[in-house]
């Protein structure tokens, strides 16, 4: 495995071992999955996946936004991908805020823009509450702000033992047809269905309950200080976006509402998504 910090010159795949990693001045953290394209440190963007997916559903629009300069990480959260999982007792989105404060640490970089998409956004407020000398952009993409109602908690918990009995494929049918819009549902449909049997069943319980267990953090994100992203489509079949977070249109903040497009709009409008975050990332290096 190459250590977190060499340079990339496309992109870089590394493995993870469930294992922790000793790098340099004696940081240790747990080794997570990922990927790593283009050049930089000056400002680094750290693009964090959804749940129950991974970190390939980023490889339509980190070149994209590489191409404008600017270093794209892309991890497996715990649990997800390559990455060692967390354990169940454990997993509350700090958590995993934690662990993605550790990943981002060896690679030196001088300003960090974190965007999450879906569970990866409460990752990322969470985060940004924690551990706010790690994050000097704020993006949430297909998320929100707010927390569970006690209908969705309850709708997760009852998800949790389905898994616990069946694996994932207890998420199919159902599940790929809410996270792909009608548009694009003939070609990305079957990705989403393959993604999500493959995922790890103790990955995709351990962040069921994580989202049940989260607060509000409407607060955080209003007060955050540094340059804000909110990325949504109008079809989202899991957030609506009437829940995505409200920002105004002066920059640095970016908002970005993607008419016909579903809950991953990665996927589904990939160069509207890269232009986004690559006008958000920016605003980091002036």
């Amino acid at each position: 495995m190459s250590e977190p910090d060499a340079p990339a010159s496309d992109t870089i795949a590394s493995d993870a071992r469930a294992a922790l990693h000793r790098g340099p001045r004696g940081l240790s953290w747990r080794v997570l999955a990922f990927d790593s394209t283009g050049h930089g440190k000056d400002a680094v963007v750290v693009l964090l996946h959804g749940w129950p997916l991974n970190r390939s559903i980023w490889s339509r629009v980190a070149p994209r936004i590489a191409a404008a300069g600017l270093r794209v990480l892309t991890p497996d959260l715990p649990g997800f991908g390559g990455s060692p999982p967390i354990d169940f007792g454990r997993a509350t989105v700090e958590a995993y805020a934690e662990e993605v404060a550790k990943f981002i640490e060896p690679f030196n970089a001088r300003r960090v823009a974190v965007g999450g998409h879906s569970f990866a956004g409460y990752v990322a407020l969470a985060l940004a509450e924690r551990r706010p000398d790690a994050v000097a952009g704020l993006g949430l993409i297909a998320s929100r702000a707010a927390a569970d109602s006690e209908t969705a908690r309850r709708g997760r918990h009852d998800t949790i033992e389905k898994v616990r009995v069946a694996g994932t494929k207890a998420l199919l049918p159902g599940l790929p047809e809410k996270l792909v819009g009608a548009r694009a549902a003939i070609e990305w449909r079957p990705q989403a269905s393959l993604m999500i049997e493959r995922a790890r069943p103790d990955g995709v319980m351990a962040g069921l309950a994580a989202m049940a267990a989260r607060p509000d953090r409407t607060a955080v994100f209003n007060s955050f200080g540094g340059p804000r992203l909110v990325i949504h489509g109008t079809e989202d079949g899991l957030i609506p976006v009437s829940e995505a977070a409200q920002i105004g249109p002066s920059p640095p903040d970016v908002r970005v509402i993607l008419d016909g497009t579903g809950h991953m709009p990665m996927w589904e409008a990939p160069e509207a998504t890269a232009d986004a975050v690559t006008s958000w990332a920016n605003s980091l290096r002036r």
